[in-house]
């Protein structure tokens, strides 16, 4: 390896491990942001948030490598551009493409890698991370009583617990509201002061009250837990020195969701599953539209060797009617030649017939509907794995003759532009989904159509800085924007005068 290759390697691996972890880090943040609601107060332990970012910022991989390829393409151009050193390896005469050529191999690699990371590690991060949310979103919030507050976290009691001390474990002017019968306030009790601790053991939460008393409204005749309650009824009080609750909490533990539920989600499948779903789903389209013919053939076209027909058989043999049937056409004088009453019988299988070959056939088309709406959404997915894969090596050749041009290192002027690009990549990407998934355009144009707009983009960028063209240079444009203010200003007195 020559040291001008090493040295463009040395410049680029620094700025490409930041930018990608910093990448990582945004996205991970968005996924916090979006899910913050439903991640707080439910008393998750730290190591399940551990292993729910962990898996999250797996599934993030594919999509932070094109940003930090983009990126630390921008900043190690920028970084030589701005020192003068492309300007001295220019005039060695050493072409552009030759310097950034081991950048270009680096970019094939890293496209490669992303494509491996997200068709083989990333469905099961993703199996593993929405299995994890799940869990977590249908997790119950943590019981957390608070002083002067009353709180209904445990089903069908309301506790309010005037003051709180030692650590929450002590309680003092405790009310607990009793609603397990669904009858209202009809079961209370009150205590001036208690304890409450956790039982492990079988995740039951203990609380023991001193000085209290209980006041309970009797059911009609006498029998508290008889239906129905007579307010005229003298209430129950039973006083205590010490009393024993105890409230089941293993509804607030944390469940793990069984992975079979997302398994056949296509969003959790490789290349080669799709690809499978795919011809599954176009043979299901077959065979259906193999059994939509038969049935209509055997039950409901009004023809010879239809079952229609075949119940009339014994009026269908004489000379008169055979001929007419032959030719399949003039039914009416066919019907003609039948009794009234029968005429009419026929005349009403008919129609049964016709309307259920039309709800039959809604039908079909409508499972058929759904048939292809299905393999449009597989071919997306999997045309994007690709594409988000090449995107790497698409965003480089952007980001490489963008940062010679611009000349500026560091995180300013890059991060602006490399976010621009990147944001138009994600625009055309969503774009491209929603019109194949609309019909308007195939999966294949849907996926590809960000690297077919922006890979002559970077053809352009790359011819611009093998010319030494100064495109982002406002100086060279000022000549023009006074030209063009000035034909205006001109343009504007001509039509005053006028």
């Amino acid at each position: 390896m020559k040291k001008i290759d090493s040295f463009i390697l040395r410049a680029f691996v620094g700025p490409f491990i930041a930018t990608f972890f910093i990448a990582l880090l945004v996205l991970i943040l968005q996924f916090l942001w979006k899910y913050i609601d439903d991640l707080v107060g439910k008393g998750l332990e730290l190591g399940i948030v551990a292993e729910l970012m962990f898996y999250m910022s797996a599934t993030m991989v594919p999509l932070a490598m094109p940003i930090a390829v983009l990126l630390a393409a921008i900043m190690t151009l920028g970084n030589i551009g701005e020192n003068y050193e492309l300007v001295a390896i220019k005039s060695s005469g050493i072409s552009l493409i030759r310097f950034i050529m081991p950048l270009i191999i680096v970019a094939v690699l890293v496209s490669g890698l992303s494509f491996l990371f997200a068709n083989n590690i990333g469905p099961v991060a993703n199996l593993k991370a929405m299995t994890m949310l799940y869990s977590v979103t249908r997790q119950r919030p943590a019981l957390n009583i608070k002083p002067g507050v009353f709180n209904d976290g445990i089903q069908n009691y309301v506790i309010y617990v005037g003051e709180l001390a030692k650590g929450g474990r002590e309680m003092r002017n405790i009310i607990i509201y009793d609603h397990s019968e669904r009858q209202g306030n009809v079961n209370s009790l009150y205590a001036e002061r208690g304890e409450m601790h956790r039982n492990e053991a079988d995740s039951s939460l203990v609380f023991l009250l001193y000085n209290g008393y209980q006041v309970e409204e009797p059911a009609s005749g006498g029998n508290p837990s008889g239906p129905g309650r007579n307010p005229t009824n003298a209430f129950i009080r039973n006083n205590f020195t010490e009393y024993r609750m105890l409230f089941d909490l293993s509804n607030f533990s944390f469940n793990q969701a069984d992975e079979n539920m997302f398994k056949n989600s296509i969003k959790l499948m490789n290349v080669n599953q799709l690809t499978a779903h795919n011809d599954s789903i176009r043979k299901k389209m077959t065979d259906r539209v193999s059994y939509l013919e038969a049935n209509l053939k055997t039950n409901f076209i009004f023809f010879k060797d239809s079952t229609f027909f075949k119940t009339y058989q014994a009026q269908l043999n004489h000379p008169e009617i055979n001929p007419l049937l032959q030719n399949q056409t003039n039914f009416a004088q066919i019907l003609t030649e039948f009794p009234p009453n029968m005429a009419v019988e026929i005349k009403q299988a008919a129609t049964r017939n016709a309307r259920n070959v039309k709800n039959f056939a809604r039908l079909e088309k409508t499972q058929q509907g759904n048939y292809e709406n299905q393999i449009i959404k597989a071919g997306v997915i999997l045309h994007q794995k690709i594409t988000l894969s090449l995107a790497c090596f698409v965003l480089f050749l952007i980001g490489a003759p963008l940062g010679a041009i611009i000349r500026r290192g560091g995180l300013g002027m890059p991060m602006i532009v490399a976010i621009a690009f990147f944001l138009s990549f994600h625009i055309l990407s969503t774009i491209g989904k929603k019109m194949a998934e609309s019909k308007l355009i195939s999966p294949f144009l849907g996926g590809w159509m960000p690297l077919f707009i922006l890979f002559p983009v970077g053809l352009f960028f790359i011819y611009k800085a093998m010319n030494d063209s100064a495109l982002f240079n406002i100086e060279n444009y000022l000549p023009r924007l006074k030209w063009g203010a000035k034909f205006f200003t001109k343009k504007t007195v001509l039509l005053k005068n006028k």
